[in-house]
């Protein structure tokens, strides 16, 4: 075998003892691996699926210790003990996973997020004509009012 066909290639090995603490833990037999070698073909689900590896996964959760400041903290703790508010961590999430949206949204072609309001509003408008006019040299002034 190749070293590029054993790079492609992962081995667990997995004993009786860890076999029985997964199912001491409350796991199901068929969410375990059963005692023994196991090997497994890099992209295997990929192929077996007809995924490409370069696909967008659905948002996997990721272990990771972060310094926040106390008061953003305090904050997020003191909106998840409100009755039936979703955990602090949640919120975090929930909370950077806004912004990100937000930031993709704002680099494509969508409206900005007061545009509608913005539209909407007859003051703003006038504003903006008036400000469009004052800009407009008088030649063009004149040569839009005789058309």
């Amino acid at each position: 075998m190749s070293k590029k066909d054993k790079a492609k290639e992962g081995i667990v090995d997995v004993t009786e003892e860890e076999y029985q603490a997964d199912l001491a833990r409350g796991l199901q037999e068929d969410e375990i691996l059963k005692p023994g070698r196991h090997k497994f073909k890099r992209g295997g689900f990929l192929a077996r699926h007809g995924l490409k590896s370069d696909q967008a996964a659905a948002p996997v959760k990721v272990r990771l210790s972060l310094d926040l400041d106390l008061d953003v903290l305090n904050y997020f703790r003191q909106r998840a003990a409100k009755p039936n508010a979703p955990p602090y961590r949640t919120q975090i999430n929930t909370t950077l996973r806004q912004v990100m949206e937000r930031e993709k949204a704002t680099d494509s072609s969508l409206p900005l997020p007061h545009a509608e309001a913005l539209l909407a509003d007859q003051r703003f408008i006038q504003a903006v004509a008036k400000r469009v006019q004052a800009h407009l040299s008088p030649t063009r002034r004149r040569n839009r009012q005789a058309a």
